[in-house]
């Protein structure tokens, strides 16, 4: 494998209509990543892609929910997959212009949090970073 090359990602937190709560997905068990752990919606981007479009179609692909047009940066992350690929993130707050959420078969289950309700669930690491800085 070719230690040079990375998988750049997407991270979408994003926030309800009324701004007090943001969406968590529930991983699958048979993915590569993380498997049966609570994370943000997102993906890899595609080449020549912007990032809002980015956001705007792992969004729509993962939760069925439309986001608005603004992002905010809330961070960047870095882990080497089980199978060996560099993964290379980049995390921004959304707006969702609906909270009618219809999640895609890479996920279980999905649940509106508060930030203070993310201690009670099992997620990837680093979210509550992300998570505080959303909603400063």
């Amino acid at each position: 494998m070719d230690d040079k090359k990375h998988i750049v990602a997407i991270t979408a937190l994003i926030k309800n209509q009324k701004g007090d709560r943001f969406l968590m997905l529930k991983r699958n068990k048979n993915e590569i990543a993380y498997p049966g752990k609570w994370a943000l919606p997102g993906g890899k981007i595609e080449k020549g892609e912007k990032i809002i479009d980015v956001l705007k179609r792992e969004v729509l692909e993962e939760t069925g929910l439309e986001i608005e047009d603004s992002k905010k940066y809330l961070g960047d992350y870095t882990f080497v997959r089980p199978d060996g690929h560099n993964v290379v993130g980049l995390t921004f707050a959304v707006n969702a212009k609906s909270d009618e959420v219809v999640i895609s078969s890479d996920f279980e289950d999905y649940k509106w949090l508060t930030p203070k309700e993310l201690k009670k669930i099992d997620y990837i690491k680093g979210t509550e970073k992300e998570v505080e800085l959303a909603f400063v």
